[in-house]
């Protein structure tokens, strides 16, 4: 079934009897919607914009951003049917086992679940990417650095591809150009929510369970307004919500000359032990390889330099055995409650406040790329594998480039995942803290981030929660 608000004639409907009422038709959102409703479930699926673009939907997303350069926020995310599913790349992987063991760097790090309670979906997950589920990984003997994988989506377009089924699929009521207004409730219990479109129409949704699917800033922002409004009535007094925000920051570092033999993948990153013994969270290594021309430029630097060295490598490129690379990282960020989700005094269309992003890479950011850094250099020496010639600004702890990628859009936590109040927003279900049937998706529910895309993961913790609820 099909409801489009912004053709509707009525001043007001009400819709009701289903056991879940999903906000938001993302990656989570309509993974949830799928399998709720394989499992019998009676689904709203409510999306803000509609099938295709819409500047009046976009232009909701607009907001601020304080501290290290970034993205602006309304272009850094998409507001319609599949979400930011419809441009993202496709990259995909997921955590890895070190990534829910980080309580060494604190209590704010520790999740609340293990790793195979996650893993246990990968399969399924995968198969909604088509992407396979195994992931080449290898760690050498002994090697403090492993060659890893992502494994590449077509990529699927969730809006496209889901669509029509969802709308043929008599246990679910699609509805677009649908955005969240208020709450009712009762007793830290939501009763209804209401919904209005761009031209005046408005509708009353109610369920038996409700889930803010609506991405990694805005599951904040509703969160932080309706606490705003309604107080601790169904919200925890305590929870940090919009605290702990994360991204991934990507840069290059510098180029590289590399033996083909011995550095043969595109992937790298250090081992779990190394990030232990260095008190470091993951960082990821891209080895991108430079055409002829600049593999030629960076031998002639190294002749200037080295000679002897870089007669060798002459040698070597002669019979196709080196070539040149740009060296690139795209790392984990460190949960600070300095990264955070704040609203604005000013409001979008629907008197909602606009969002705030407070963003800065900590010490901790620098630590874990320079000390990975230099684990991947070491190795590179031992395997005689090749050299890298580093930028200034990483060399002589300068500031970020600004004229770099900056981030990978990938936003996560501000409705952290923890087994405590203090700490997290969401109990290990995803339920929200103070409330008895209110539920989050999405990687605004990350503790910590790793260094892999969030799409997978995120897809994998939509079919976690699916069967919890589906009890």
């Amino acid at each position: 079934m099909l409801t489009d608000l912004n053709n509707s004639v009525s001043i007001e409907d009400s819709y009701s009897g289903y056991d879940a009422t999903i906000i938001g038709a993302g990656a989570a959102g309509i993974t949830l919607a799928l399998k709720l409703s394989a499992e019998g479930k009676k689904v709203a699926l409510i999306e803000a914009g509609g099938l295709e673009w819409s500047e009046e939907s976009q232009q909701v997303y607009s907001g601020k951003t304080v501290g290290d350069p970034y993205f602006e926020l309304d272009v850094a995310r998409l507001r319609y049917f599949g979400g930011t599913t419809n441009h993202w790349a496709g990259w995909c992987r997921t955590f890895e086992p070190e990534d829910f063991n980080r309580g060494y760097l604190g209590d704010e790090y520790k999740w609340p679940i293990v790793f195979e309670e996650l893993d246990q979906y990968r399969a399924e997950a995968c198969e909604i990417l088509e992407i396979s589920s195994d992931f080449q990984d290898a760690i050498p003997s002994g090697s403090d650095v492993e060659s890893i994988s992502f494994n590449f989506s077509p990529p699927v377009r969730f809006g496209p591809k889901y669509f029509d089924r969802l709308v043929a699929n008599p246990l679910v009521h699609v509805f677009l150009n649908s955005n969240l207004v208020d709450v009712a409730f009762s007793d830290e219990r939501l009763t209804s929510i209401k919904i209005a479109s761009y031209n005046g129409s408005s509708s009353s949704v109610s369920s038996g369970n409700y889930i803010f699917a609506m991405g990694g800033i805005e599951n904040s922002r509703y969160l932080m307004w309706l606490k705003s409004k309604y107080g601790n009535s169904f919200l925890s007094d305590v929870s940090p919500i919009g605290s702990y925000w994360m991204e991934h920051p990507h840069f290059t570092l510098g180029q590289a000359i590399v033996d083909k033999r011995k550095v043969s993948k595109r992937f790298y990153s250090v081992s779990a032990q190394a990030q232990f013994d260095e008190g470091i969270l993951n960082c990821g290594f891209r080895v991108e390889h430079l055409n002829d021309e600049g593999t030629k430029a960076l031998i002639r630097d190294v002749l200037c330099l080295a000679p002897s060295l870089g007669q060798s490598l002459v040698s070597l490129a002669g019979k196709n055995l080196v070539c040149g690379v740009r060296f690139r990282a795209a790392w984990e960020q460190s949960p600070k409650i300095q990264n955070y989700i704040s609203l604005d005094t000013e409001n979008d269309q629907f008197g909602i406040p606009k969002p705030i992003l407070n963003w800065t890479k900590s010490e901790l950011d620098r630590k874990t790329l320079i000390s990975s850094v230099e684990r991947f250099n070491e190795w590179l020496l031992r395997i005689d594998g090749g050299r890298i010639q580093l930028d200034s600004w990483i060399l002589n702890y300068e500031d970020y480039p600004t004229n770099d990628e900056l981030a990978g859009y990938h936003h996560m936590g501000g409705t952290r995942m923890h087994a405590t109040e203090e700490y997290g927003v969401v109990d290990e279900n995803c339920k929200v803290y103070g409330s008895s049937n209110l539920y989050v998706a999405g990687s605004s529910i990350f503790t910590t981030g790793g260094h892999n895309n969030p799409t997978l993961p995120i897809v994998q913790f939509a079919l976690r929660l699916a069967k919890h609820l589906a009890k």
